[in-house]
């Protein structure tokens, strides 16, 4: 006998984060999901994989939140990086759940659930090959480190007065180095390059 569809499957993801935003990355449960759904656990089930597939669904919302923060910047290029950088680094310090999300639930590579992670990627690269043509991958892998290490600094325990103090200044840097270096070998993992 069919079941009934109790459940908008399009609705899992933010509901579930909103639950994760609620109570914390590290007190939420699949039951607590199901509850606000209105459902069973056994309901829920039918839509995810367990909880892994629970926590990519969380992760795949919390990453389209962040790509729709970093689109809403201005600029172009250079101007541009530097203002997702503070974007990046308040999104993790305003919402520390849904970055942790981000984070933990991302699927491997070639899982066809990885799409908000690559275009967030995808945004940022050709941000980069507007900034510096010559090695964009490159400098886009360490501009992604630098931002991600300066929100990790934020949100740990030294608790930065201004997260993002200075911020703009190394991204500036980190370009202009680039720039003047020439080309450099593409470090970034094939499969993230689409």
């Amino acid at each position: 006998m069919p079941y009934p569809n109790l459940i908008d499957p399009a609705q899992i993801g933010p509901r579930a984060l909103a639950v994760v935003e609620e109570r914390g990355w590290d007190r939420w449960s699949l039951r607590d999901v199901a509850a606000d759904l209105h459902v069973s656990p056994n309901a829920l089930y039918r839509h995810v994989d367990g909880r892994e597939g629970l926590v990519v669904a969380i992760g795949e919302c919390a990453a389209w939140a962040l790509h729709g923060a970093i689109a809403e910047v201005g600029g172009d290029g250079e101007d541009h990086l530097t203002g997702v950088a503070d974007v990046y680094v308040r999104f993790a310090l305003a919402r520390p759940h849904a970055f942790a999300a981000l984070l933990q639930g991302k699927p491997a590579p070639g899982d066809p659930r990885i799409e908000p992670w690559a275009a967030v990627w995808d945004h940022l690269r050709r941000q980069f090959e507007r900034a510096v043509p010559q090695s964009p991958g490159a400098a886009c892998f360490a501009y992604w480190a630098l931002i991600h290490g300066r929100a990790e600094l934020a949100g740990g325990p030294a608790r930065l007065d201004e997260p993002t103090a200075g911020l703009g200044d190394a991204v500036h840097a980190l370009i202009a180095g680039y720039r003047s270096m020439g080309p450099v070998a593409d470090p970034v993992p094939p499969w993230l390059e689409r």
